[in-house]
């Protein structure tokens, strides 16, 4: 496909795998000097003058002003050229709206976009996302790969096995069907995959050895890393915690965190409650939740003990550093504050009480960047 030729030529650009080694280690880290490269990475000085010359000539790096040591000779520092250097799109489709960034070489975003998706078929996903990657790319020269991520399974960075949010129940070559219409390279993913790949390279993550993520929306989901690799799992769904049992319903069955976090389940018990109206939304419930209302602040609190005990769970499999909230509902486990906490830490032994907790925003635009932070982890040959 013409696509993956593109890639091709994009991947040569770096050179082989000593040059993007150095590479990777410079955009991840900040800048150093060919000396602490050498040390770094293993390899061998002379490997680091050769590859480190080709990349500056290349345009890919430059260099910085020399600084003095205290002892020894002075080192000229390197460091990645963000500011000129290769652009990347990140598309993160959902069941009602597809939100597109364009990011530099570093995960920064300099530019958003949106549109509504009324239909979720695949050729009408298909033209939303070459509406948004295709504007992003005239504004942005050098744009180099397009990044996409869906809420489903996804195989090989191109095919989307299956998507229950969009109906896709058969395989869908997305790679493949945007890539014919694009002049860049495009990579799939998951969408909470994307998102902790982003923040793992160039967000809140990268500040821990080990780190899980916990997201509640229109379904429920965690991801781990641990000593910097995403646990996949061996059929690559590893984290599907809307599958966690968190109660026990009177005849037996088990009552899953899906059942009640996930926003559908959410809501239809706010109706049934009569906190909502029969048409009311997730809008409502929210403003429901800012004005004190008592069966809204009930909902809430369900909903953040489910979670907390799921959180439990993951700390005794997994023991991160840090856990990390996220997902479009993460406003509602913030309306019963201080809940999620105390109620995670009481059921923690004294040695994992001193866990990191962070929360991030419930806009799509971290997930639409972790979706181009693929993409930049596809340009540089990061492995998986």
């Amino acid at each position: 496909m013409h696509g993956q030729q593109h890639s091709q030529r994009s991947m040569v650009g770096l050179g082989g795998a000593s040059a993007r080694a150095v590479y990777r280690d410079l955009l991840r880290f900040g800048p150093r000097s060919r000396r602490d490269l050498t040390r770094r990475l293993g390899l061998s000085a002379p490997t680091v003058t050769r590859v480190t010359r080709e990349l500056l000539e290349g345009g890919h790096l430059h260099s910085l002003e020399t600084v003095a040591p205290t002892k020894g000779r002075p080192q000229e520092p390197l460091d990645v050229e963000e500011r000129h250097g290769p652009r990347f799109v990140g598309v993160k489709v959902t069941a009602d709206e597809v939100h597109a960034v364009v990011t530099t070489v570093r995960g920064n975003m300099l530019e958003e976009l949106a549109v509504p998706l009324a239909d979720t078929a695949v050729p009408a996903v298909v033209e939303a996302v070459l509406e948004l990657a295709t504007a992003l790319i005239e504004a942005h020269p050098h744009v180099a790969v397009v990044g996409i991520s869906v809420g489903g399974v996804v195989a090989s960075g191109r095919t989307v096995l299956s998507c229950h949010y969009l109906g896709w129940r058969d395989p869908v070559e997305l790679a493949d069907l945007l890539a014919a219409c694009l002049d860049v390279p495009v990579v799939v993913e998951n969408d909470l995959v994307a998102m902790v790949h982003g923040l793992h390279w160039f967000g809140v993550g990268r500040a821990y050895r080990s780190f899980a993520v916990l997201t509640i929306g229109a379904g429920v989901g965690s991801a781990t890393v641990v000593d910097g690799r995403l646990i996949r799992g061996e059929r690559d769904v590893a984290g599907l915690t809307g599958r966690f049992p968190v109660g026990t319903r009177e005849d037996g069955s088990p009552v899953l965190l899906s059942d009640v976090a996930s926003t559908a389940p959410l809501l239809q018990r706010a109706r049934a409650r009569g906190v909502l109206g029969p048409e009311e939304s997730l809008a409502q419930l929210r403003e429901l939740l800012a004005a004190g209302h008592a069966g809204a602040h009930a909902l809430a609190a369900e909903v953040t003990r489910a979670l907390a005990h799921t959180a439990a769970g993951i700390m005794a499999l997994v023991d991160p550093q840090a856990l990390i909230l996220g997902g479009e509902g993460v406003d509602i486990i913030a309306a019963a504050d201080p809940l999620f906490e105390q109620t995670l830490r009481a059921m923690l032994p004294q040695m994992q009480r001193d866990l990191v907790l962070r929360r991030l925003s419930g806009d799509f635009d971290e997930w639409a960047r972790g979706a181009a932070v693929i993409a930049i982890t596809a340009y540089v040959g990061a492995p998986g």
